[in-house]
Parts: C-alpha cells; sequence; structure tokens
C-alpha cells in the first residue's frame, strides 16, 4: 500500500481496492501540476449571446418574409381589382375615375432643325485662289523661304528664321514678253535667258544688293498669249536678301504644281474674257458698255501650248541657257 500524507483529501479509504487508490493518487498529481495555471476561460455567456442573435436573425427573417408575402397579395388584389373594375363593365360608369385630358408635354430634341440651321456660305474662287497658290508656293519653295501665306492679291509671303520675304506669283494676260533687264545694265547682277520644262522660254533676272535692302530673284516665263512672273525679294527692315539662287528659284518654276497653277490661271484669265465677250456681244455693246455695230465674235480665244519658239539667235543646246553676270539683254 502507498502511503498518503495525513488530511489528503484524496486520500483512499482504508477497505479501498488497489485501483481506487491508483485513482486517487493520480487525482492529486493532476490537481498538484494545475494548481498554477490560470482558471478556464467561462463559455456561456458568449454561446448565450450568440444564440439571442440567432433567434433574431430568424425572426426577422420570418418577419420579412411574411411582409412580402402580404405586400403581393395586396398588389395582386389591387390589379385583379381594377381589371374587373375597368374591363368587365360591372363597375358603376360614374364612379370611375375621368381620364386626364391634359397630354404630357413634348419633348424638344436636342438637335436643331435643318431648317433653323443657317446655311454656311461656300468658298469663293477669290477666297479659295490664293490660299491654293500659297500651297503651291510652299511645296515649290518651303524648303528655302519656309511656309508662304498670302499677303494680298498676287502677293505672299514666305517666313523662316524671324525674316519674312516677299513673294509675287502674278499671270498677265495678253502680255507675251518676258521681263526685261533693268536699265542701266548695271544694276542686274543675273539677267539670262533659260529653258523650262516642256521648251518653254523663260528669264531669269537677280537685281539689287546689301546696299539696297538685299537682292530680288525674278523668273518669268510664257504661257499661251500671257507671261507668268515669279518674284522672291528681301527682308527690307533686316536688310537680309532671300536665300534663293537663279537656279533654285528657276527650279520652283519649273515644278509640276507651280506651272499647273500657271496653266490655271491662265485658262481662268482666257475663260473670263471670253465670258466678258460674249456678255457684250449679247448686249449689242462693246466692253465700254457703248452700243456695238459690229457683228458678234463667233468663237473666243482659246489657250495655246506652252510656247515651244526658241530665240532666233541660238542654235544649239549649249548655248541655250546665256548668261550676262554683268547685266544687260540676253544674248
Amino acid at each position: 500500500m502507498h502511503d498518503t500524507p495525513p488530511g489528503s483529501p484524496h486520500a483512499p479509504e482504508p477497505d479501498a481496492g488497489p485501483d481506487d487508490a491508483l485513482a486517487g493518487e493520480l487525482r492529486e498529481l493532476m490537481e498538484r501540476a494545475a494548481a498554477g495555471l490560470a482558471p478556464l476561460p467561462d463559455l456561456t455567456q458568449e454561446a448565450v449571446r450568440l444564440g439571442r442573435r440567432r433567434r433574431v436573425r430568424a425572426r426577422a427573417a420570418v418577419a420579412g418574409a411574411v411582409t412580402g408575402v402580404i405586400a403581393i397579395g395586396g398588389i395582386g388584389s389591387a390589379v385583379l381589382g381594377g381589371a374587373s373594375t375597368g374591363g368587365g363593365g360591372l363597375g358603376d360608369p360614374a364612379s370611375r375615375p375621368a381620364a386626364s385630358a391634359v397630354a404630357p408635354p413634348a419633348t424638344t430634341s436636342g438637335t436643331p432643325s435643318p431648317a433653323s440651321v443657317p446655311p454656311v456660305p461656300e468658298a469663293t474662287p477669290d477666297a479659295t485662289g490664293p490660299v491654293r497658290k500659297a500651297k503651291v508656293l510652299t511645296r515649290a519653295l518651303g524648303d528655302l523661304i519656309g511656309t508662304v501665306s498670302p499677303a494680298g492679291t498676287d502677293l505672299f509671303a514666305g517666313r523662316i528664321d524671324g525674316h519674312t520675304f516677299p513673294v509675287t506669283f502674278q499671270v498677265r494676260p495678253g502680255v507675251d514678253t518676258l521681263v526685261g533687264c533693268p536699265d542701266p545694265p548695271d544694276t542686274a547682277v543675273v539677267c539670262r535667258t533659260a529653258w523650262l520644262p516642256g521648251r518653254i522660254e523663260a528669264r531669269v533676272v537677280v537685281t539689287g544688293g546689301d546696299l539696297r535692302g538685299g537682292r530680288s530673284v525674278s523668273v518669268s516665263f510664257l504661257y499661251a498669249d500671257s507671261t507668268v512672273v515669279l518674284t522672291v525679294g528681301p527682308d527690307t527692315d533686316a536688310r537680309v536678301s532671300p536665300p534663293v539662287s537663279a537656279d533654285q528659284l528657276l527650279a520652283a518654276a519649273g515644278t509640276s504644281a507651280l506651272l499647273s497653277e500657271a496653266k490655271a490661271e491662265v485658262e481662268a484669265e482666257v475663260q473670263a474674257a471670253m465670258d466678258e465677250a460674249e456678255k457684250a456681244a449679247g448686249d449689242g455693246t462693246d466692253s465700254t458698255g457703248e452700243a456695238s455695230l459690229a457683228p458678234p465674235a463667233l468663237s473666243g480665244p482659246t489657250p495655246t501650248e506652252y510656247s515651244s519658239a526658241e530665240p532666233s539667235s541660238v542654235t544649239g543646246s549649249s548655248s541655250a541657257n546665256s548668261t550676262n553676270e554683268t547685266g544687260g539683254s540676253p544674248r
């Protein structure tokens, strides 16, 4: 038998068997081991609180379901009652609500009607012509004098590096002579005859200098019975010559875009002259507005092809470009 300290609460009874004695010792050892530990938490209150929450949620769900069923039933009854009263003809007509005689307000669209939109004015030839010419000049001279913009009748301006260089692109109808060399001859740095593509006779003139506010480069050529003049002048305020040489301006004048623009300009001038002549012939008056006894012209002048006639003094391709660097008339 094991010795049990006196006063031990779990001491076995005197007549206890060996199993009871062993159980008492184990219980005593466990109590000693757990003597310094904290007491176990009480989970009863938390369990009660969670149980109450679950009951509240369940009751709320049941109440919501009942309310929904009642609402659906009420709406269904109202719909069925209204349908039976309105369509069955069993209700009192005097008790039926009168239909509203006020029509709903008309909604206006945010898009205005086509009639209220003012017509867009069409671009006139006078407005589109200078812009078209400026684009052509920009393609031909943009690398040299920058973007070209309209600046007046037959006048344009190229702007680059803070300088403004005036540009003239002019068609002179009825004039079939090239721009002559300046007089006195010593004012011309270059004055020579050249040929554009298509054997178009042209003349290149460079005048002025740094002492005169800068040099001016000009190319004139013939088309039909008209003369086309292209000139690039200096920036007189800064006394700076344009960065364009005679050969560069000649090459620009020979581009297909500029030649096509010159051709269109000449044909427009000829067509305008023909229209004026036909109008005067139909009115029985001449160009001055006075009565004319002459019969009306049967047909007006038509544009001819580019002039291909060479100067009589030119005998070979080697003499096609004659240059007088000191001025004077071309040879």
